[in-house]
């Protein structure tokens, strides 16, 4: 289906759930059970738990220490992601109209399953469970360091819509308010601070302990096949292992530079017309199909009329490139040695998106053999894992993220607000409480105007 018949799709479900959750607050059913209705959202406030909360906070000591941690953290966090913002302005105010035309809409913000494109249908389940723990891990963190700054939790709970998808814990807020600037910024900061550090934890786990389990298959993964190519035609798609070509044996090249360049000189080594035969797996079933090799100029002057830098004499097969398993595997296995391995790991779902390309999905998992203790795991629930963790460490850097935004009202914006009125404090000692509260209040909001600007820019740049 298409993102329209989606949209569609859930519109059609939420306008359901609004109305049948409208009736039972009409008639006091919801109240009855301490459920609390703000707009679509459901708020199921309990006490229970909040001794759970308490306990962990008794570490006092451990918790001030973390909180403050957090504080620094979070601002210089914040600032760079601000710079990243600022940075994707500029360079979007000179970009040409074709490029605008080529950015990507509004439903990128969404983050909405089978809406937002980088969040596919297909890994529904691991995205749900993802959010659940990303606001799980921010909130309760926010209310173990209330307790351990002995302010008082009114209630923790579940949010729902349709279905529980996370959860909150609710501080006094007036207690909070009037509590000293640094006790209420450790508060605010733990949040997004406990996000990035369950993101480091999910990503060490994927990458030092699962992927040690992994080693490159044998065989060369396709990555791209020319459309309309004889590669094409004889149905070898994307994602297919090359395992045999004539009476070569690939299986002793693993997927790197070296079996590529071998693939590439028996090819060569052939003629226009001649007939090659393949042998490969795809969805773990081995197919051999016969390939009638055609000349480089016969294709593209057939596909696209073009005889410029064209050989007549070149054979063609149609494929495009191969996937370097083993170049792949070495960064998953290790994404700590460099910005440009941490970025091919985050990009991952973008990479799903705009090359089709998903190193820990079905499609390119066979090209991976499983070794190890770990290998006694059905493949399925293996590379299950994988996947649910790699979700719930990408979920958490973005919320994480996201909430260093100094911009209210996120945790960042809050953050930002207790700073200038410490500052204003120190260089005005004796201004009173209204006047800070109106500088603080206009500077916070100009601020998050102008960050709200610079991230709908990219989005809204497109129509301009």
């Amino acid at each position: 289906m298409t993102t329209i018949d989606w949209l569609i799709i859930f519109l059609s479900i939420i306008i359901c759930y609004f109305i049948v959750v409208l009736i039972f607050h009409k008639k006091g059913i919801l109240e009855k059970y301490n459920i609390s209705f703000y707009g679509p959202f459901l708020l199921l406030r309990t006490k229970k738990g909040l001794g759970f909360l308490k306990k962990i906070a008794s570490k006092k000591r451990f918790w001030k220490a973390y909180g403050s941690f957090g504080i620094v953290f979070c601002l210089i966090s914040g600032f760079i992601v601000l710079i990243f913002f600022i940075w994707n302005f500029i360079f979007l105010l000179g970009i040409t109209p074709e490029q605008k035309a080529a950015l990507p809409g509004p439903e990128f913000v969404l983050a909405l399953p089978g809406i937002n494109p980088i969040l596919p249908m297909e890994y529904f389940f691991y995205i749900i469970l993802a959010f659940i723990v990303a606001i799980i891990v921010h909130e309760f963190s926010h209310g173990i360091l209330a307790y351990a700054g002995d302010l008082k939790v009114k209630s923790m709970g579940l949010i729902y819509i349709i279905i529980p998808f996370g959860a909150f814990v609710e501080p006094d807020e007036k207690q909070l308010k009037n509590t000293k600037i640094s006790k209420r910024m450790r508060v605010f900061s733990v949040g997004p601070l406990t996000n990035f550090v369950a993101a480091f934890i999910c990503l060490l786990l994927i990458s030092l302990i699962l992927f040690s389990s992994v080693q490159p298959g044998s065989g060369l993964t396709v990555f791209n096949v020319y459309e309309n190519s004889p590669i094409d035609d004889a149905g070898i798609k994307k994602g297919a292992i090359i395992t045999k070509i004539n009476e070569f044996d690939l299986t002793n090249n693993e997927s790197n530079e070296e079996g590529v360049l071998f693939y590439r000189s028996i090819i060569n080594q052939t003629s226009v017309n001649d007939t090659i035969t393949i042998s490969y797996r795809y969805n773990d079933i081995l197919y051999t199909k016969n390939i009638n090799l055609t000349s480089e100029y016969s294709y593209y002057y057939k596909n696209y009329n073009i005889t410029k830098n064209t050989n007549k004499n070149k054979p063609f097969d149609g494929v495009a490139s191969f996937i370097l398993v083993r170049k792949n595997l070495d960064i998953l296995k290790n994404p700590f040695t460099n910005l440009s391995r941490f970025t091919y790991f985050l990009l991952i779902p973008v990479m799903s998106y705009f090359e089709g390309f998903n190193p820990i999905a079905d499609q390119f998992t066979d090209s991976y053999i499983i070794k190890g203790p770990l290998s006694s795991l059905p493949k399925t629930v293996f590379w299950g894992i994988i996947n649910a963790l790699y979700w719930i460490f990408w979920l958490n850097l973005m919320v994480g993220l996201f909430n260093v935004l100094p911009m209210t009202p996120l945790d960042g914006g809050y953050l930002l607000n207790d700073s200038i009125r410490s500052a204003v404090k120190k260089l005005k000692k004796d201004i009173t409480d209204e006047k800070t509260d109106i500088i603080v209040k206009n500077t916070s909001l100009i601020i998050s105007l102008t960050i709200l600007l610079l991230i709908l820019f990219p989005l809204i740049i497109k129509y301009i």
